[in-house]
């Protein structure tokens, strides 16, 4: 009876041991909340690809807008510019394939949001219209991230 117990209490040891680590897992870290939701705008079996496509793309553009708009003499000075960099580089990128077409609520919400944070004019830009336009293409890049998870 006595040895009985003993193996009941190291099974039962063992199985509790086993699921520990399970219930030792730190809590995941909320993903950091973009000022654009871009979740559910993917669909198929290429989203969590286009997902990713959208937030490279988009990463990648704030980071050549910013080392441009750093440098004595800028290319990107106007709204034209910078949405023609935009569209020039998705048309490379993603060889010719339109993203929005794909998925069409991508398109309807990246571009209300674009238009309410730097707005639709194609003149010349200063630096604080610049530095928005590096913050809103790194949100859009942070909220494609998100949909992926």
């Amino acid at each position: 009876m006595k040895i009985k117990l003993v193996l009941l209490t190291l099974i039962i040891c063992a199985f509790a041991l086993s699921q520990a680590p399970l219930f030792m897992l730190p809590d995941p870290k909320p993903e950091p909340k973009s000022e654009v939701d871009l979740s559910g705008c993917f669909i198929g079996p290429d989203a969590a690809k286009d997902a990713a496509i959208v937030a490279c793309l988009c990463d990648e553009l704030a980071a050549c807008i910013d080392y441009d708009s750093k440098q004595e003499n800028p290319v990107l000075t106007t709204g034209v510019a910078l949405d023609e960099l935009r569209v020039r580089a998705r048309s490379l990128r993603c060889h010719g394939e339109s993203l929005s077409q794909k998925h069409p609520q991508l398109g309807k919400r990246v571009g209300d949001y674009l238009d309410k944070q730097i707005g639709n004019a194609g003149g010349p830009i200063n630096r604080q219209q610049v530095q928005r336009w590096v913050h809103a293409y790194k949100e859009i890049a942070k909220a494609a991230t998100s949909a992926i998870r």
